[in-house]
């Protein structure tokens, strides 16, 4: 009996011994790349690294130009030479700003799976599933709101017509020559009368009568601002200081200008934007794509369009990564290496917009594409106390710290 109890004590350590050695199964995560081939067997984490893309936004000038009514006698009546004769539109590129954002790259999204203890899988993530981090402190972001406003004006021209060509009516007096027919004793004569006829202006009269008013304007003025009203046409009557003087030295520009702008015509600038981006690939040192056409009649136009010059954005990267000169020692069949959580190293590029030749814009830019992957180290997934955090925008390792 008493052999058979100290057997059964024996064999009730043996199996609590077991089960204690069989519960504490080592952390094990492993990280694969997303693919056609890969097969999922349980639910897992996911992420994606980052891609840079380019966001060109340019900013176009409309200018049309329409002739005065009386842009044929502006030589005449205003010794102006070389007015608009007919209404024209020009277009012309304003200005040109690049930048970039980030989003998911497609072709580099990763499966994390984790067996044993799971601390391991502790990732953060952004809201697009881009990664953020390994063990990083819980600070929740609850601001999810996104808001877009667009507002939309129709571009008019601001002066289409011109209605008032004159002060005075569009109609002045002619003499018309009748005859009268008088009855005598031996005959009848004629007897010439003068009649007037109200007849419409012509263009050339109202030309006249509207440059007539611009130099009486102009002479106004003058003797406003040197003081010839104080000292020879003043009646007695106060005049205009301070304010009230600005004032009516500003209407009587804006009146000239009116007037001038029947004879030279009138300039309207209507500005626009477009936004396009580019997506680069990475694969090679430079690479190049074509935005859109541009010409001066027809603006912005589809980059196979005849008769336009093409605005192409073009990266170029200057150095080499000196990660790329590496090289990796043969892998042991036995041990092979285990990679760990994916990252992005950046490199610069020269980003150019040129148009026919001519450098609209450069500047050099961070492209995660541009750059080689790398893996953190594989015992740092199992490390609790180890935080990495990456910077999103990019892919790249920010800090890596203790806990």
């Amino acid at each position: 009996m008493r052999y058979k109890t100290i057997f059964t004590l024996a064999l009730a350590v043996i199996i609590l011994t077991g089960c204690a050695v069989t519960s504490d199964i080592p952390s094990q995560t492993t990280v694969r790349k997303v693919g056609q081939s890969l097969t999922a067997g349980d639910y897992a984490m996911y992420y994606s690294l980052p891609r840079t893309v380019i966001d060109i936004e340019i900013t176009i000038d409309k200018k049309i130009t329409r002739p005065g009514p009386f842009a044929a006698y502006a030589e005449r009546y205003l010794g102006l030479t070389g007015v608009p004769v007919r209404e024209s539109v020009e277009y012309a590129i304003a200005d040109i700003k690049v930048g970039t954002h980030a989003e998911k790259d497609p072709d580099q999204m990763y499966r994390i799976e984790t067996e044993g203890k799971h601390f391991g899988a502790r990732v953060s993530l952004t809201a697009d599933g881009i990664i953020r981090g390994i063990n990083l402190p819980v600070a929740p972001d609850v601001s999810v709101s996104q808001e877009a406003i667009r507002r939309i004006t129709e571009n008019k021209f601001d002066y289409p017509e011109y209605p008032d060509l004159t002060m005075r009516k569009n109609t002045e007096p002619k003499p018309d020559t009748i005859f009268r027919l008088v009855r005598t004793d031996t005959s009848f004569i004629k007897i010439p009368m003068i009649r007037k006829l109200d007849g419409q202006k012509s263009l050339a009269e109202q030309a006249q009568e509207a440059a007539t008013n611009l130099m009486q304007l102009r002479t106004g003025r003058f003797k406003l601002l040197n003081g010839t009203y104080a000292y020879e046409d003043n009646d007695g009557s106060l005049l205009p200081e301070n304010q009230s003087l600005e004032v009516i030295v500003r209407e009587l520009g804006i009146m000239e200008d009116g007037y001038v702008s029947l004879f030279a015509g009138r300039t309207q600038t209507n500005r626009s934007t477009y936004r396009f981006t580019y997506v680069p690939t990475g694969q090679s040192l430079t690479e190049s794509s074509a935005l859109f056409a541009f010409s001066a009649q027809n603006g912005i136009e589809p980059p196979e369009a005849n008769g336009a010059d093409r605005v192409v954005i073009q990266l170029e990267r200057n150095y080499l990564n000196p990660m790329d000169q590496i090289q990796w020692a043969a892998e042991d069949p036995k041990a092979p290496r285990k990679p760990g959580l994916a990252f992005r190293i950046p490199e610069k590029s020269l980003v150019e917009v040129n148009r026919a030749g001519e450098t609209l814009f450069s500047r050099e830019f961070l492209v995660a594409q541009c750059g080689r992957i790398d893996f953190v180290p594989a015992a740092l997934l199992k490390d609790e106390t180890t935080s990495v955090e990456f910077y999103p925008a990019y892919g790249s390792i920010k800090n890596i710290f203790r806990r």
